[in-house]
């Protein structure tokens, strides 16, 4: 099953990032990987797509957890490596609920997203233009 959705966005900040210095790259990466990760957290455990609408709710009429074995949220965690930024390994059929529910952005980044990341990366440029050492 593929994602349906427009994955170039993801595609372009790894292409942005990739044309930055290493050093501040790796530096916003390794800063944004946990964020990104407590926004995907945040969005599971409060029963909404990371666009905001809320889930549907289950045949019973409760609400829809999606929390069976607790797999698909532990792989909802994003690691820096290097000046890339991946989500760890997801179970074979996380791109399904990612695609029908919306757990991670699947399209344009979220606002929310964009402006914690946006955030993040002016924070540590700032830093590093004016010579702030480690950020």
């Amino acid at each position: 099953m593929t994602l349906i959705g427009n994955p170039r966005t993801i595609q372009a900040l790894k292409r942005a990032l990739a044309r930055m210095p290493y050093t501040a790259t790796a530096r916003i990466a390794a800063r944004s990987a946990p964020a990104m990760s407590d926004l995907a957290d945040d969005a599971f455990a409060s029963g909404v797509s990371v666009y905001g609408p809320a889930r549907p709710r289950s045949v019973d009429g409760g609400a829809l957890t999606l929390d069976r074995t607790g797999a698909t949220r532990e792989a909802l965690r994003f690691i820096a490596t290097g000046r890339d930024i991946r989500l760890t390994r997801l179970p074979r059929y996380a791109k399904y609920l990612i695609s029908k529910y919306g757990l991670l952005p699947n399209g344009p980044l979220p606002i929310l997203w964009r402006e914690r990341l946006t955030e993040i990366a002016s924070q540590i440029l700032y830093d590093q233009l004016h010579d702030r050492g480690d950020a």
